[in-house]
C-alpha cells in the first residue's frame, strides 16, 4: 500500500479539537513539522486579520484533514523510511 504524505506549499484544512466544545477549523498552507513540548505539530501558514501568521496544531488534536488530490505525494511504503519534514 502507498503512503500519503501531504506537501509542501499544498492548501489543506484541518479540523481539531480547541478547548470549546465545537472543534477548531484551520485553512492554510502547509509549511512543515514542528515539536511543540514533546509532541509533533503541523505548521500551517493562515492569513488572520489580514496578517499572515503561523498555527501550530498538536498531532494529537487532529481530528481530520481535508485536500485536493494535487496537494499530495503517493510514496512506495520503504521509500525514504525515517524521514520526516521539519520546519525551521
Amino acid at each position: 500500500m502507498d503512503m500519503i504524505e501531504i506537501k509542501k506549499g499544498g492548501k489543506y484544512t484541518i479540523v481539531s479539537s480547541s478547548g470549546d466544545d465545537k472543534p477548531l477549523i484551520t485553512e492554510g498552507e502547509y509549511v512543515g513539522y514542528a515539536i511543540l513540548g514533546e509532541e509533533g505539530s503541523l505548521v500551517l501558514r493562515i492569513n488572520s486579520g489580514g496578517k499572515s501568521k503561523l498555527r501550530l496544531i498538536p498531532v494529537g488534536t487532529i481530528s481530520y484533514i481535508e485536500f485536493e488530490e494535487e496537494n499530495i505525494i503517493a510514496k512506495n511504503k520503504d521509500d525514504d523510511k525515517g524521514k520526516t519534514t521539519y520546519f525551521n
